[in-house]
């Protein structure tokens, strides 16, 4: 997007365009990853005056509105508050200093909520009020503008959005000049806080996310609210809603008590802190999100996710979409080739990079990250890392060191479609895409076991890894599933902020690199395997049931996984 139109509608420095790279593009990421699928999420935007908030939360609009598929609008809490003869009204009924604008008390919060809960709904053609701050009036209803389709992201921005009221014995001292002189009594100060503690909790409880604007002190906020009036005069020139410096001294003073309030506890419970030094620059951005880790799942096929004897999907179909849905990728490290892995990922509807090859080489789906990662090839539909020599080398050093064993064992590749179902229990067509190698060929043994040893004592000091799966023994060069999980996990850790919990589940001494270089270790229990994983270096978990029922078992049991799955807010938006 050219920022360039941006800065000048705002009237921005140069150096806007280098703290929206830095930090607000990665805020706009956070808050879209944050939304819940197929539903709408509200976003506070809260600052005090003069900190940048309404530039910020139109500078997210224009972004998310021209690099996705989203639709995003703001609104202000400045434009729901009461007309000067409504405020009138409240300072004759209940105190003088509510014919002032600004506090709780002043907003039409009735209206407020409706109009966030139909644009929440979903619903188009929705009247959104607009508050001439020059007249110190709400503009006539006809000239409102309505949505013109269903909005999937509300920047909701306002000095007190998402505040919360103060305790009693708070209210007993006046903080200012204003209410010692004006609100002696501290009736004033006590409704407006009754108001933040009640109606205005009920529109701030829709809020599902929330950024804050925090300034170095309160102290600040008067120099910046001047700079704003003065861009406000210097536009509209003097009118009813502006202030000379005297009279906007007192009329900062009617927010102190809550900004200050908000400055002191709002930050530890915001998704995303954006620290402002005295010169109104932002210093630092601390994300929620940044410090949760997320889980990643690296699992097996055979035997792990599927049935070792079937092969069914059915089963694992629905639990798998449920963690996709809720944002947890689940990635194929699989003994499996390229063909059969995305032959499997059609028939489940998962498409997430995966591993094939027992780890020879790593299929990203294109543009799953924003970038394509360095050193990766581009192949039909995918970014493809290749950690491994195709099978070539390994025909070439058999034929050179072990030619003697020849007739104890079949490579993969000699065995035809049928034998290969017979074998594995797979159909022919799809042993047909388990002979489509590129990088691996699994070797069938039928000598001895004597033999057998003495065959693999010549072909280890050539670098070659061997493992024993469920049915073939495989040998490995250069890498194994646990060198190409790791280096996806880094593509991750380089495209997303936060950390990752990673957990891998395996049936058998194949997949032990796998699981001895996750966070989180899960051996599913394979009444067939003939070489089950041993890890020597950490505790596992072990499934009680076999695939895939034992998978989803475990995963499902995980406390990440729990938190994960856990119902957002959606409810509260009705």
């Amino acid at each position: 997007m050219d920022i360039t139109p941006f800065l000048a509608k705002h009237q921005l420095p140069l150096k806007y365009q280098y703290l929206s790279e830095q930090f607000f593009i990665p805020l706009a990421e956070d808050i879209i990853a944050a939304k819940p699928s197929n539903q709408s999420i509200l976003v506070a935007v809260n600052g005090c005056q003069g900190s940048g908030k309404t530039t910020l939360a139109d500078f997210l609009v224009t972004w998310i509105n021209s690099n996705t598929e989203f639709n995003s609008i703001s609104i202000s809490i400045d434009d729901f508050y009461y007309s000067r003869e409504q405020r009138a009204s409240l300072a004759k009924d209940i105190h003088p200093l509510f014919a002032t604008r600004g506090v709780p008390g002043t907003h039409d919060t009735e209206l407020m909520k409706q109009t966030i809960t139909d644009l929440l709904a979903g619903k188009s053609g929705i009247a959104l009020p607009q508050f001439d701050k020059q007249t110190d009036d709400p503009l006539a209803k006809e000239q409102w503008h309505k949505n013109k389709k269903t909005v999937d992201i509300i920047l909701f921005e306002g000095w007190c959005v998402a505040s919360k009221a103060q305790q009693p014995y708070q209210l007993e001292q006046p903080i200012n000049q204003l209410e010692e002189s004006e609100d002696e009594a501290g009736v004033w100060r006590r409704c407006v806080n009754s108001c933040l503690a009640n109606e205005y909790q009920s529109v701030f409880g829709l809020i599902d996310y929330t950024v804050m604007l925090q300034a170095p002190s309160f102290e600040d906020v008067y120099g910046w609210r001047l700079e704003q009036e003065k861009k406000l005069l210097a536009k509209k020139g003097t009118g009813k809603g502006t202030f000379d410096e005297a009279s906007l001294v007192r009329f900062i003073s009617h927010f102190e008590r809550i900004t200050r309030e908000n400055l002191q506890t709002l930050p530890e419970s915001v998704d995303a802190l954006l620290t402002l030094d005295g010169a109104r620059d932002i210093s630092a951005m601390t994300l929620k999100a940044d410090s949760v880790p997320q889980p990643l799942i690296f699992t097996d096929l055979d035997g792990t996710l599927l049935n070792h004897d079937d092969y069914d999907c059915a089963a694992i179909k629905p639990f798998l979409a449920k963690l996709s849905a809720a944002d947890v990728t689940v990635v194929f490290n699989t003994s499996k080739t390229f063909a059969e892995v995305t032959d499997l990922q059609a028939m489940l509807n998962h498409h997430q990079p995966f591993i094939t090859e027992n780890g020879s080489a790593v299929y990203i789906p294109k543009f799953f990250f924003p970038i394509k990662p360095i050193g990766c090839e581009e192949l039909e539909l995918y970014w493809r890392y290749a950690l491994a020599p195709t099978c070539a080398k390994l025909h070439e050093d058999l034929i050179s060191h072990a030619r003697e064993f020849k007739n104890c064992y079949r490579l993969f590749s000699e065995l035809s479609a049928q034998e290969v179902s017979e074998l594995t229990g797979l159909s022919v067509e799809q042993s047909k895409l388990a002979l489509t190698r590129e990088y691996s060929d699994p070797i069938y043994w039928q000598g001895d076991d004597e033999q057998l040893g003495a065959f693999l004592a010549l072909m280890e000091p050539l670098d070659y890894e061997v493992l024993v799966g469920g049915r073939f023994i495989h040998l490995n060069k250069q890498t194994n599933k646990g060198q190409a999980q790791n280096w996806l996990l880094n593509q991750f850790k380089i495209h997303y902020r936060h950390p990752f919990t990673t957990i891998a589940l395996g049936d058998s001494q194949n997949d032990m690199a796998m699981l001895d270089e996750a966070d989180i270790a899960i051996l599913i229990t394979n009444p067939n395997s003939k070489a089950k994983a041993k890890l020597a270096h950490k505790p596992w978990h072990v499934s009680e049931r076999p695939a895939p029922l034992g998978w989803i078992d475990e995963v499902a049991d995980l406390q990440i996984i729990k938190a994960q799955l856990a119902p957002t807010k959606e409810p509260s938006h009705g």
